[in-house]
């Protein structure tokens, strides 16, 4: 006998990105400015790339950018043209993804690794000092999450011992440091489109952001296969253009970034209501100058898988980056460890990421703010 049984809705998922909707208003200007670009035959290094690198330029205040295949690509050629070289070393942060230290270790140099502080997840500029060798040839700060680096004192650091500057700024588009747009502050900057990004493209592409103008001429030189020479050594080119389809789509969505950015900020409030101050993202200098792009909004959590297990039950998609951080990595073997790097290793233990997305809807983010903060209270 058959039994009658009472049909259930699946639970309802609160994913960490959503890709398609906030392309929904730039869709019709895409697939019109596409046509046109087919119709062209002009997919290369044409029109659409040169605008987005004059636009980007103007955003970012300065010289140049240049367009390039890749957000590793970008920081690989700006620490090859800052003059890195086999056996230099690079000091960075190991809480960052494998891409930064990647473009490192395929210079054939060495990432030194300083511990970062635990109030923003970023490098502690109070420990580079005592990392610099007579080896030490640049700095790479990253941007964690799209919350800035203490740029200040590391730019003055670099020039104090003569050391290059140079950013990995992937998450960090539209984020300002001391007023001023955070890729303005190194030599270079490099950035990634990749479509999890808060300016994304439909693939993989990069920029570097050259404060001088001769940098950008040679990258753009190496970038389409031509060699060139720089301090006694010669590069060879290859091929890493940015191409003509990425382009199109990143303007389009330029054109939305800032109302993006406002969705994106309101969902951050709501959780700072929920969340307190020692558990989320705290900014150098009380905050002064600076505006955060929320690439990812975190939680630190003494019980993080248990947090996080108590979201999944609710149907919250969480995420958890650089866990174990890059010093304990199997890149580990080509790097150098500079002192204790104890608040890395905790925020790969402790730190989640929830969605944050122009499309989550403000019902959806006090749900989350909510549980979060229930659970703090009782691990408290």
């Amino acid at each position: 006998m058959r039994k009658d049984t009472m049909a259930t809705e699946p639970q309802r998922q609160i994913k960490r990105y959503d890709l398609v909707t906030p392309m929904l208003p730039c869709k019709d200007v895409i697939l019109a400015e596409f046509e046109r670009l087919l119709l062209s035959g002009k997919y290369i290094n044409g029109e659409y790339v040169s605008a987005l690198e004059r636009e980007l330029a103007e955003a970012c205040g300065v010289a140049e950018a240049v367009g390039v295949a890749s957000g590793s690509e970008a920081l690989f050629l700006a620490l090859a043209m800052a003059g890195v070289r086999p056996g230099d070393e690079v000091i960075t942060t190991p809480y960052t993804f494998a891409a930064t230290v990647e473009a490192i270790v395929l210079l054939d140099a060495v990432p030194v690794f300083v511990d970062i502080q635990p109030t923003d997840l970023n490098i502690d500029p109070g420990l580079i000092a005592d990392a610099i060798t007579d080896r030490t040839r640049a700095i790479c700060p990253v941007h964690i999450f799209g919350a800035p680096c203490d740029m200040i004192p590391i730019a003055e650091i670099g020039e104090q011992y003569g050391v290059e500057v140079i950013a990995d700024m992937a998450q960090a588009f539209g984020t300002l440091y001391n007023g001023k747009p955070c890729g303005s502050f190194a030599r270079m900057s490099s950035l990634s489109f990749y479509p999890t990004k808060n300016l994304p493209g439909i693939g993989d592409g990069g920029m570097i952001f050259c404060r001088k103008k001769e940098d950008a001429d040679r990258i753009r030189r190496l970038r389409g296969h031509e060699a060139i020479r720089l301090n006694g050594h010669l590069y060879a080119g290859w091929n890493s253009r940015l191409d003509e389809v990425q382009a199109l789509a990143i303007i389009a969505r330029h054109a939305c970034f800032k109302d993006e950015q406002i969705d994106r900020d309101q969902v951050a409030a709501i959780y700072d209501r929920h969340i307190p101050a020692t558990n989320r993202l705290r900014t150098p200098n009380g905050g002064r100058g600076i505006r955060v792009t929320y690439h990812q909004y975190w939680v630190r959590a003494s019980r993080r898988d248990e947090l996080r297990q108590r979201l999944s039950a609710a149907g919250v998609d969480t995420g958890v980056y650089y866990d174990p951080p890059l010093h304990k990595h199997e890149l580990a073997e080509y790097c150098r460890v500079q002192g204790d790097l104890r608040e890395s290793e905790r925020a790969g233990a402790e730190v989640l990421t929830l969605p944050i997305h122009a499309a989550l809807p403000f019902a959806d983010a006090e749900i989350i703010g909510s549980i979060v903060k229930e659970f703090l209270q009782a691990e408290s």
